[in-house]
């Protein structure tokens, strides 16, 4: 229960510069307690020790600072001492942490380096990577940090560079779904019951949401998780087929060997903005991207990392349900578009997709079995809500890459999906 509630305070304060509340002169109190039980995480004691330092404090929080760090040695773990006797850092990792805890900005040099021992180096704590990771949310990484953590990703990434000339990929956040339902399977099929191979992939589960994500649909619908990357490449190359589901696991084993960390610092570390980019199956010229954004800042910082990077053949960022790219069904939303000319945006509404008003709301009790039967059902023809975000999607996804007319795309997804023609492309992905 001691961990829970560590967690618990975390969750009020970690979050950042404008979703954290101040803390009550008892919960700082129970802080101070809960830094002395030796039974807790240390990632969850470095991680709060961060917010607390980094984040505007309240009066009250200031002035149990000032008290605090007048005690610090009979309060922390000897480990956390550095974060406020800053001057004995001593290794390189522990110096970009404190550098990125004082605010200061590293350079692309320095945020390559540091991201390389974090991601390969097992003899940095885990609570020192887990710092780092929250210090840099709460700083919010400069451009040319999110570039270098971005480049260091993309190496390790195991990846095929096809001789496909085109490749949807579907890359929304791995830690799920869990006030919506999760579709992206189901619009994978969709695409390619359409003429155009499409990738997705994911985790079995990781924090913040540990929320339902496309790797626990597909074990839901009796469907390998586990291929490789070649056999995944197979399927896709098929036009029979030609969707595939790679999981992290397989295409980045550093990445996915964070989970622990991540789980225990609790908040959503800027990897979650990276690591659906990496595309383990590569288009010629780069795959056409569908990916998705909550925070504002992030609206821009996406496109224009993308651009940057040049990377991909385009991409579309939209502001869509949990984070993720599915625009909801019952409001605007906004989509913006990245292509090696430049980058657009616009307002769209399902109005402009579909005929029909579909009256979405989130739930607290999204049920895996649930999303796969509306999935199913779609798939068979039944115009449920999962059919009419399938058609929305796929409209959107092939017409916003300019590929097709909203038209022709619309006519042709609806036959497939009453024809059985996207379940039959579902029901062979899954093998």
């Amino acid at each position: 229960m001691s961990q829970n509630r560590l967690e618990e305070l975390l969750k009020k304060k970690g979050i950042g510069p404008e979703g954290s509340k101040t803390l009550k002169i008892d919960e700082l109190n129970e802080i101070e307690y809960l830094f002395q039980d030796d039974t807790l995480s240390l990632t969850t004691k470095a991680t709060i020790l961060t917010a607390l330092l980094m984040l505007p404090p309240s009066e009250i929080e200031s002035t149990w600072l000032m008290n605090f760090k007048n005690k610090y040695t009979k309060i922390l773990p000897r480990e956390l001492f550095v974060f406020i006797e800053t001057e004995i850092a001593t290794s390189l990792f522990e110096k970009y942490l404190i550098q990125t805890i004082k605010h200061i900005h590293l350079s692309y040099t320095e945020a390559s380096e540091a991201m390389e021992l974090l991601l390969c180096d097992d003899s940095i704590p885990e609570f020192q990577k887990g710092a780092f990771l929250e210090a840099q949310r709460l700083k919010r990484e400069s451009f040319e940090e999110n570039k270098a953590f971005f480049d260091v990703l993309w190496k390790h990434t195991d990846r095929i560079e096809s001789t496909l000339p085109i490749l949807f990929d579907i890359s929304d956040n791995y830690d799920g779904f869990n006030r919506y339902h999760n579709f992206a399977p189901f619009f994978a099929a969709a695409i390619a019951s359409c003429g155009y191979p499409c990738i997705i992939y994911s985790i079995d589960s990781v924090a913040p949401k540990f929320g339902i994500t496309s790797h626990k649909i597909i074990r839901a619908c009796n469907g390998k998780a586990d291929k490789s990357i070649e056999a995944t490449l197979k399927h896709v190359s098929n036009p029979k087929i030609a969707w595939g589901y790679i999981d992290q696991s397989i295409f980045h084993p550093l990445l996915y060997k964070l989970k622990t960390i991540r789980k225990e610092m609790v908040k959503r570390p800027f990897l979650a903005t990276f690591e659906k980019m990496m595309q383990p199956i590569q288009a010629i010229h780069g795959n056409h991207l569908l990916t998705g954004y909550t925070h504002a800042h992030y609206r821009k910082e996406v496109a224009e990392q993308l651009q940057s990077q040049n990377k991909v053949a385009a991409a579309l960022v939209i502001k869509g349900i949990e984070g993720s790219s599915c625009p909801p069904l019952n409001r605007e939303t906004i989509k913006v578009t990245v292509t090696k000319e430049g980058i657009s945006d616009e307002t769209i509404h399902a109005s402009e997709f579909i005929d029909t008003v579909v009256n979405q709301l989130p739930s607290k009790n999204i049920e895996i079995q649930e999303s796969v039967k509306l999935g199913l059902d779609a798939l068979d023809g039944v115009e449920n809500e999962a059919y009419h975000q399938i058609v929305y999607y796929t409209i959107m996804a092939i017409s916003g890459f300019g590929f097709e007319s909203k038209e022709s795309v619309s006519k042709k997804i609806k036959s497939h999906l009453k024809n059985g023609i996207v379940l039959e492309h579902f029901k062979c992905g899954l093998v």
